[in-house]
């Protein structure tokens, strides 16, 4: 049965950065070669005024062996929920990771993302977090 970790959302006290979760792992169908799926969208709003930033930079961290991991840049919807912002259906920027299957078997990959948000003493470190999927790719045709 495949399994799938992503990074989770954080809010910071002086910036609003979020990630848009894919569904738990029991919800994923297993994929046959050729099919794609989006692992996770990322976004990032500034606190004051919630405007969106750039989107966070991503690193493919470990390689998937059995297919394609790619990020892309690219416009999508969000919503969220926070006291601080409230985000209704907002077209924002973000970096989205793309998984394409190639061949049968299960397939592990890891990512790390770059938040512009500052933490730690007097703000000087960037906020980085660390996500990772694992799925099943079964041979045949796609369904």
């Amino acid at each position: 049965m495949p399994t799938l970790t992503t990074a989770r959302t954080l809010l910071l006290a002086c910036l609003l950065a979020a990630a848009s979760l894919p569904a738990l792992a029991d919800d994923i169908p297993p994929l046959a070669p050729g099919q794609q799926m989006v692992l996770a969208n990322y976004y990032e709003l500034s606190a004051t005024g919630c405007r969106p930033l750039s989107p966070p930079r991503v690193a493919i961290t470990q390689k998937p062996a059995l297919g394609k991991l790619i990020v892309v840049r690219t416009q999508a919807v969000a919503n969220t929920s926070s006291p601080r912002c409230a985000v209704r259906n907002m077209n924002l920027p973000v970096s989205q990771l793309l998984y394409q299957a190639d061949k049968p078997g299960i397939d592990s990959m890891a990512w790390a993302v770059r938040f512009q948000a500052r933490v730690g003493p007097r703000g000087r470190d960037p906020r980085v977090e660390m996500g990772s999927a694992r799925l099943q790719i079964n041979p045949g045709p796609a369904r």
